[in-house]
Parts: C-alpha cells; sequence; structure tokens
C-alpha cells in the first residue's frame, strides 16, 4: 500500500486507496484524507497468538502482553491503527 502513497506523492495517481496507517503524519498535510463509510468499510484484523510448539513461549507471552497493554495500544493508535482488545 506504501507503494500507492508514493505514487500519488510523486503524481503518478491521482488517487489511491490505501490504509490510514500508511499516511504518515510526515506527509498527510499533502492528502486529502476521505474516510469511507462504516457500513462500506472493511477492517483488516491482524490475530496475535502464542504457538503451542512456540521455542520461546514465554518471549512469545511477554510480547503478546506488550501489544495488548497500554503501551502496545498507544503505539498502535499513534500510527493510526486501531489498538487490539485491551488485556484481561
Amino acid at each position: 500500500m506504501k507503494g500507492v502513497v508514493a505514487k500519488v506523492q510523486l503524481g503518478e495517481a491521482d488517487a489511491g486507496v490505501v490504509y490510514r496507517s500508511d499516511v504518515t503524519p510526515g506527509i498527510a498535510a499533502r492528502f486529502r484524507i476521505l474516510d469511507i463509510p462504516a457500513a462500506a468499510n472493511i477492517v483488516a484484523s491482524y490475530p496475535i497468538v502464542i504457538l503451542a510448539a512456540s521455542g520461546a513461549p514465554g518471549a512469545a507471552r511477554a510480547f503478546v502482553e506488550l501489544v495488548r497493554g497500554a503501551k502496545g495500544r498507544a503505539t498502535l493508535a499513534r500510527h493510526g491503527l486501531s489498538p487490539p482488545p485491551a488485556a484481561p
């Protein structure tokens, strides 16, 4: 998707559809962002799991907890991504 942003930036395309997170703060002012109505929007979701056969289950668990915790959620939001549900 970042290739689409680059094409529009270079004037090689008049418009493109990309994830909001592909339009970084440094270039956002040069783009007109249109929201897609919820009824027509498809939200991408990325599962996060710990594999049963993980060679490092402790590190995997720590990573999942980081992503689902306050710091990870804030980092994702800062980059334009919807954070996952809060960790229980």
